[in-house]
């Protein structure tokens, strides 16, 4: 009974204040706008291009283009603008940049969002009447993690297909296959889980959801930097968001990656779960005893 209404509370603070709809936009909202982006951009540097290379429109606006170009060619090593223009072009190498947002600003958003759910609760003392009235603190942790990260999974799951549909159709080159389209939905679809529960385990342990924001979010891109720069980009859970920017890529040994893509989702769930029961031992070793007799030490 308990948990039933841990979930009904749980559900209505997550929709009634409207935060649903904030952890949708958050995500899907990157997942409409940046192949959207890419391809203004796309259109934007062809009209430079054109003023630079054909001579034709306003005489000032190609000089300083052509300025331009050769500004940027000097700090990007003489890079070509057809080399430049053919990225605009890449579907796949654009699908990779997209979906790395999720794992990116789109979570940073999720997280503030999610603050008081995290562990506001408890800076606030707003759990002390319902735990002094017997809740049990396993029925206060379940719907958490089971409505917040399976929330973010369904979203996610959901916007990875449609950053590749749109890649496709505004991009004529390198086209995402099917495969490699579904794989990197279930491979972001997990990370992003994982990464809810942690930084829902972080938050709920410390009760400072703020810091536990700042920790989760600096600390997966530090720690994703060192593991890439030790060559660790296999079985691990950042292997779920290194891997996409290799599948992209001709030649690219998917059968070979697949051991380490299936390891990389096991660790990651695995943690999730983990997380689960290390909320929960903290908070009951914080739990305070008011109901048991003082016996005099004499």
């Amino acid at each position: 009974m308990q948990l039933k209404y841990s979930f009904k509370k749980e559900w209505a603070h997550f929709t009634r204040t409207g935060r649903i709809f904030g952890v949708i936009a958050a995500i899907f909202s990157f997942a409409l706008s940046s192949p959207i982006i890419f391809k203004m951009g796309g259109i934007m540097m062809e009209m430079v291009y054109g003023s630079t290379e054909g001579g034709s429109g306003n005489t000032v606006f190609a000089s300083a283009s052509a300025g331009m170009s050769g500004d940027f060619g000097e700090m990007f090593g003489n890079i070509g603008m057809d080399e430049i223009m053919a990225v605009y072009s890449d579907a796949g190498a654009i699908f990779s940049t997209a979906i790395a947002s999720f794992a990116g600003m789109s979570m940073l958003i999720v997280m503030l969002l999610l603050l008081a759910a995290a562990g506001g609760e408890q800076k606030k003392r707003a759990m002390i009447v319902p735990m002094c009235s017997g809740l049990d603190y396993k029925n206060y942790l379940i719907p958490k993690f089971v409505i917040y990260p399976l929330t973010v999974f369904a979203v996610t799951a959901v916007s990875v297909p449609v950053v590749g549909v749109l890649c496709n159709a505004l991009f004529p080159n390198n086209k995402v296959s099917g495969e490699i389209m579904l794989l990197c939905t279930l491979m972001y679809a997990v990370y992003t889980l994982f990464l809810t529960c942690v930084y829902l385990s972080v938050g709920l342990c410390t009760s400072r959801p703020g810091v536990a924001t700042v920790i989760i979010f600096l600390g997966q891109s530090f720690l994703q930097s060192i593991f890439n720069g030790m060559g660790l980009i296999d079985y691990n859970p950042f292997t779920l968001i290194t891997l996409p920017n290799y599948m992209i890529m001709e030649g690219f040994d998917l059968s070979g990656s697949m051991p380490s893509i299936i390891v990389g989702m096991a660790i990651s769930l695995v943690v999730a779960v983990l997380m689960f029961f290390l909320a929960l031992g903290v908070l009951n070793a914080k739990k305070i005893d008011n109901t048991e007799e003082e016996r005099p030490e004499f």
